[in-house]
């Protein structure tokens, strides 16, 4: 019996990940022996799962049937993990969380002595992203992130919405003159958030039902939202700004906010991601309530 559950285990990872070698990785055992022991499996049961060769994979219409047995194996695994744990408030261990890299910075970095003392035997593991992530691949317990779609299988609990503020330095506009309307923006230096996810060279307005949508253009592009923030305060162009990356820029003089009568229609959701699971892992949630407190007391999303 315990030889079954094994390989339903590692089936139901390689089914998952769709490679032989991502299955190992996450199961944390080598390639050899994932394929040994589906090799042992197909024997067992008499039948091929896994059609294979060196370029490619897929699953036989066997291989597909059995896939869904092994999955609800997989599953009542996990959940009786996490109804115990649950049960028993447990608040220890070690907790893998991915986290939007800019937000982790300005948001959850400055606090974390604050959550290890509230929590001092849980170990926490950080892992800054500023893309789209793979929970099981990463073999994350939870993904903090801004999307405009959370990934489908995937329990995604929205935490807040972000604004956006349009923003230059004085001496950028000392130099180059204000824009007054989004239109003006063709004739500015628009600093952009360029990766391989995302492209932000559109920038949205609203104002009295008339919606403008603007195609900037700049010499410096940067998949980094904390960079396009200290550019634009050093001067090197007009910046489209989260204002979770703000704190007092504004209020000294750092920065002048452009166009206020305006409004920046773009919006980011934030949410917390993590497989779906009959009982949340305590620890989770511990984590997501530390970061719902912090973006409720300092209302660090939200701010014009």
């Amino acid at each position: 019996m315990l030889k079954k559950a094994q390989q339903m285990i590692v089936f139901n990872a390689l089914t998952k990940q769709q490679s032989f070698t991502k299955a190992a990785q996450l199961l944390d055992i080598s390639r050899t022996q994932v394929s040994k022991l589906i090799q042992q499996l197909e024997q067992r049961l008499g039948v091929q799962l896994v059609q294979r060769t060196t370029r490619s994979f897929a699953l036989t219409e066997a291989g597909r049937l059995f896939a869904k047995h092994c999955e609800k194996v997989a599953e009542e695994i996990n959940e009786a993990e996490s109804e115990l744990l649950g049960n028993e408030d447990n608040s220890q261990g070690l907790l893998r969380v991915g986290i939007a890299q800019s937000f982790a910075s300005n948001h959850v970095a400055p606090y974390i002595n604050e959550f290890h003392e509230q929590h001092p035997l849980l170990n926490l593991e950080l892992s800054l992203f500023d893309c789209r992530v793979d929970l099981i691949a990463e073999q994350l317990d939870l993904w903090i992130g801004f999307m405009d779609s959370p990934p489908e299988g995937f329990v995604a609990r929205h935490l807040s919405n972000c604004d956006f503020v349009l923003v230059a330095s004085p001496e950028y506009l000392a130099t180059h003159g204000v824009p007054y309307q989004p239109s003006d923006l063709i004739e500015h230096n628009c600093i952009i958030y360029f990766s391989r996810e995302r492209k932000d060279n559109v920038w949205s307005f609203s104002q009295n039902n008339n919606n403008q949508n603007i195609k900037v253009t700049g010499n410096y592009r940067v998949d980094s939202a904390d960079a396009i923030r200290d550019a634009t305060i050093a001067g090197n162009g007009i910046g489209y700004l989260a204002t979770y990356l703000l704190t007092d820029e504004i209020r000294k003089g750092k920065l002048i906010r452009l166009m206020p009568d305006w409004q920046l229609t773009q919006h980011m959701p934030l949410y917390a991601v993590y497989p779906r699971h009959k009982f949340l892992p305590n620890k989770v949630n511990l984590f997501i309530e530390f970061i719902r407190r912090h973006i409720d007391a300092g209302n660090i999303l939200c701010k014009w």
